[in-house]
C-alpha cells in the first residue's frame, strides 16, 4: 500500500496529518504502553526493552500500534505511529509474542513511509513552502526531520514531480488544502 492510498482509504486531505487517526480508519488500533500493560497483561519493562518509542503487531488478525507516551513529545509520538503505521501497510509486522525485529531495509521503508505520510512533498511544493521552518509548523514535525523534507523538496521542486500519477493524486487529494493555504499566505 502507497501514502495515496492511505490518504485515500482515510479520506485525509489536510495538513497537519493525525496518524492516530489515520491508523483508526484504516481498523489498526493505536494504544499507550500503559494500556498495552493492561490489555495484553505484559510487563512495561518488557515494552520499554521491545522499544523505547513503540512498536506494531498482528493480534487476532488487527494491526495494533503500541506507543510509549512517556517517552517523547508530541511530534516525535507523531512520528512514531507514522512509522508503525508505514509497517503495518508495508506487511512488516508479526504477532506480539514473534518478538521479530524488524530488519535495517523495512527500518528505512518504515521512515521513508512516515515522511511522505506527515509531510507530502507534492502538497508543500504547491502550496509554495518556502523553509523547513514553514514545513515545522504545516506538519507539525520536528526540526530535524523539517530540514530533511525541505532538501527533498527543493530537489522535487526542480523535477517534473506532476508527471507521476502518484503525485497527482496526492495533489487531486489535498487541492482544497493547498487552496486555502495559499489564499491565506496571500493576504
Amino acid at each position: 500500500m502507497k501514502v495515496c492510498d492511505v490518504f485515500e482509504a482515510a479520506e485525509i486531505g489536510d495538513l497537519p496529518i493525525n496518524p492516530a487517526k489515520a491508523a483508526g480508519a484504516l481498523g489498526i488500533k493505536t494504544v499507550s504502553y500503559g494500556t498495552m500493560t493492561e490489555i495484553y497483561d505484559i510487563d512495561a519493562d518488557y515494552l520499554y526493552r521491545r522499544s523505547p518509542f513503540g512498536f506494531s503487531f498482528k493480534s487476532e488478525n488487527r494491526f495494533v500500534i503500541a506507543v510509549n507516551e512517556n517517552s517523547c513529545g508530541e511530534r516525535k509520538r507523531r512520528f512514531t505511529i507514522a512509522h508503525e503505521l508505514g509497517h503495518c501497510v508495508l506487511g512488516h509486522t508479526g504477532r506480539l509474542s514473534e518478538n521479530r525485529a524488524p530488519t535495517s531495509f523495512e527500518e528505512h521503508s518504515a521512515d521513508r513511509f512516515a515522511a511522505d505520510f506527515l509531510a507530502p512533498l507534492p502538497v508543500l511544493i504547491l502550496c509554495g513552502v518556502e523553509s523547513a521552518g514553514e514545513i515545522k509548523k504545516i506538519c507539525g514535525i520536528s526540526g530535524q526531520a523539517a530540514e530533511i523534507r525541505y532538501k527533498e523538496l527543493v530537489q522535487m521542486r526542480r523535477s517534473n514531480f506532476l508527471a507521476f500519477n502518484e503525485n497527482q493524486k496526492i495533489a487531486e487529494m489535498f487541492s482544497d488544502f493547498i487552496e486555502r493555504y495559499r489564499s491565506a499566505m496571500n493576504r
